[in-house]
């Protein structure tokens, strides 16, 4: 099956190098890989010639020291990848309009997102089969590392959730044999179906404003440094969700207005638009909690399937970032010891701390941030 996400940038492989390793990317929410205007950029696995553009450029020049290939997808509605469907749209329209929790909606958000696993699944499949990738070696290099930022990581834990039951028939693609690890770029509490607490503010939720001017001031707050306190004692009480640092200034307001322009796609997010019926009807329905809690445990896989039990699972937060991802990964971390102490089988989450680093650290800290991608620090400081 071919999937309709395509490739929109390709670092391609290093020079002279047989085991170097494949970061695939999932962008987020507005800010993706980016947008061109010349004609013929977006084949699928290999990006001909023409400037590095978009929100994770500062990356693909430090692909070759790190002996990695970098690959950057869009997803499904954002320019080069395949928009959705009249139909498509209809039923996200109809989901996101459902009563909360109705029993024909929370069923049929769920099938929508596990599509979307599968057609991630075949993208990678097309990647491996192109033979752009190399093997995983016996001392943990190669293969393919698939990262998931902020709501790209829904798509993570879409996958990792429906795996199971995806057929792998003789002659086909294993693509647990190439996949070595995959990595929750700083995930979102919404996006992991926890309730905002009381009191904590966020820009998307703010009723004070209209949908216009949500869109205008998410980008300075998520894109913002904040000083909290020891989320992983504290929980809640410890995060700042309102007073940003006044320095280091927010992401996007160092970026030029070309830099912007070819970093942020709004379309999506604006009112009516597919993300944000998404998000609305994943909420409502409860498809985001229940994607986050099958993501981590370990299922039975079908005769014919695989739940990749042995792939590496890679949990980066950064400490400096909106309050919605330390607080994710203390809520995840407290969740899994829970299920854990119950007997049941969950998949091993390495939790890396992110030092002073905001929710656009591959923008502000590229070089730190490549490096807490592939290696195997607790820590990146």
């Amino acid at each position: 099956m071919t999937s309709p996400l395509r490739t929109f940038l390709d670092s391609g492989a290093p020079p002279n190098s047989t085991e170097y390793t494949t970061v695939v990317i999932i962008h987020g929410y507005g800010f993706h890989a980016g947008k061109r205007s010349t004609p013929g950029q977006c084949n699928h696995h290999l990006i001909t010639a023409g400037p590095i553009t978009g929100n994770f450029k500062k990356l693909l020049p430090l692909a070759p020291a790190h002996n990695a290939r970098i690959v950057l997808l869009n997803r499904r509605d954002y320019p080069g990848s395949a928009p959705f469907t009249d139909e498509e749209r209809g039923t996200l329209k109809a989901l996101a309009h459902a009563p909360p929790g109705s029993p024909d909606a929370v069923r049929g958000t769920a099938e929508f997102m596990k599509a979307r696993a599968r057609e991630l699944y075949d993208y990678l499949v097309e990647l491996v089969r192109s033979g752009g990738t190399t093997p995983v070696s016996h001392g943990g290099k190669g293969g393919v590392v698939l990262v998931g930022w902020s709501l790209g990581a829904v798509w993570i834990s879409a996958l990792l959730s429906h795996v199971a039951s995806f057929s792998v028939r003789p002659g086909d693609v294993r693509l647990s044999e190439h996949v070595r690890r995959v990595v929750y770029y700083d995930p979102s509490y919404v996006c992991a179906g926890y309730k905002i607490p009381e009191g904590v503010y966020h820009a998307l939720h703010d009723p004070s404003l209209t949908p216009a001017q949500k869109t205008e001031r998410f980008g300075v707050w998520v894109s913002s440094y904040y000083a909290h306190g020891d989320v992983w004692t504290a929980g809640p009480a410890a995060v700042e969700s309102r007073n940003a640092l006044p320095s280091p200034p927010p992401t996007i307001l160092t970026m030029t207005a070309e830099e912007l322009a070819e970093s942020a796609y709004s379309a999506p997010g604006e009112d009516g638009g597919s993300e944000q019926l998404l998000a609305q009807a994943s909420i409502i329905h409860g498809t985001y909690s229940s994607l986050h809690e099958a993501a981590f445990r370990l299922q039975q896989a079908e005769e014919d399937g695989d739940d990749w039990p042995d792939v590496e699972v890679r949990y980066l937060w950064c400490d400096r970032s909106i309050w919605e991802m330390p607080l994710a990964a203390f809520r995840l971390s407290r969740n899994l010891e829970e299920v854990k102490s119950q007997g049941k089988r969950v998949r091993h989450v390495d939790f890396v701390r992110f030092r002073g680093a905001n929710h656009f650290a591959h923008w502000d800290l590229p070089e730190r941030t490549l490096a807490g991608f592939l290696g195997d620090s607790r820590e990146i400081l």
